[in-house]
């Protein structure tokens, strides 16, 4: 029987994850395509890994802070808590936001609690995880473009041979190895300046190349291509030019010894800023950023966790990052992404008004 293209991006996504016989993984479903989820739990078990699944697509998520009261709300997920301290590995289904502007104060603020203590635990831990994008139906009513559009966008960037783009990152990386600063040119009045110093650059190729608790990157995302580093966490000088950057729309960040120090925008710019200030630590700083390597994405989708992969897009990820090998301490992780910017390592251009020119 020919598999569905389901069955095919189960099989990816475990091989992306590298899970092996006797591993414990979590497997959070927050996307709510059945079949995939079913394809993937079958991969996993098949080679004799334990899938620990938690099921939170948008709807569920909506509903639960509806109708459950915070006190209960507060306490959901201790036992995940302990279970999540023998955790192996880590998959993540991704599709919809919930809707959360009528769910009650205190149920969604009991919820986030208990649900960032997991993410803080995943991060503490080191636990390698696989983050993909996946394409729903109400991902799609959200981007504004048909489900059917959604997949034929998606679905090739996400069953890319992972070999691809190990090619283009290692012909990329070479342009890239001895350079000290690089600038990004966003636009006639907006250039970047940072310090790389010796961070490694590291790739997103669709596999996780590490285990838990070891030093470098421990995420990957599917779908993948991405070539990116740390940065001297000080050292961002000058100006971004974004045409989306979270809630706002054209907005204009301006940054001073490594931190955001100034943001206008079209519309949205309260917004941003009140988003960096509701965090702990460096939300403000500069963790991060990446080149784009996937030949399969072409055109921004408005969905970050797709679009910084596209083949000449330029990601820039503001806070936490030491999950990549960084030292910038947050509660905050975010990524923007523009694919009409350049890029250039010392006097180099790599990246050519979006398009990859090594």
């Amino acid at each position: 029987m020919a598999e569905s293209l389901w069955d095919q991006l189960a099989a990816r996504l475990v091989d992306a994850l590298g899970a092996q016989r006797g591993e414990l993984v979590e497997v959070r479903d927050e996307a709510g395509n059945q079949r995939l989820l079913h394809a993937v739990l079958l991969a996993l078990e098949s080679i004799g890994a334990e899938p620990l699944v938690a099921i939170l697509p948008a709807q569920h998520v909506e509903r639960l802070l509806a109708t459950t009261p915070p006190d209960i709300l507060a306490g959901r997920d201790q036992r995940r808590v302990e279970w999540l301290q023998q955790v192996d590995r880590s998959l993540a289904l991704i599709g919809a936001q919930p809707d959360l502007r009528r769910a009650p104060e205190a149920a969604l603020r009991a919820f986030t609690t208990t649900y960032n203590q997991l993410e803080v635990i995943r991060r503490e831990r080191r636990i390698p995880q696989v983050i993909a994008a996946i394409p729903t139906i109400g991902k799609a009513a959200q981007l504004g473009i048909s489900h059917e559009d959604l997949e034929l966008r998606m679905m090739p960037a996400l069953l890319v041979d992972p070999a691809v783009l190990v090619a283009d990152s290692e012909r990329v990386q070479s342009a890239l190895a001895t350079a000290k600063t690089i600038t990004i040119t966003s636009g006639p009045d907006y250039e970047l300046r940072v310090q790389h110093g010796e961070r490694p650059w590291l790739r997103d190729a669709g596999r996780l190349e590490t285990t838990g608790g070891t030093a470098g990157a421990i995420v990957s995302n599917v779908p993948a291509g991405l070539l990116y580093t740390t940065i001297v966490e000080e050292s961002a000088e000058g100006d971004l030019f974004l045409p989306v950057a979270g809630p706002a729309r054209a907005a204009h960040l301006q940054f001073h010894n490594g931190r955001l120090t100034r943001i206008e925008a079209a519309s949205g710019g309260e917004q941003l800023a009140a988003l960096f200030a509701q965090h702990s630590g460096e939300s403000g700083r500069i963790g991060a950023i990446g080149i784009g390597l996937n030949p399969h994405l072409r055109q921004p989708i408005g969905w970050p966790l797709v679009d910084r992969h596209i083949q000449g897009a330029i990601s820039v990820s503001l806070g936490e990052n030491r999950y990549l090998g960084g030292v910038n301490v947050s509660s905050l992780a975010i990524d923007f992404a523009t694919t009409a910017a350049s890029l250039r390592a010392d006097d180099r251009v790599i990246v050519d008004g979006g398009r990859l020119v090594v």
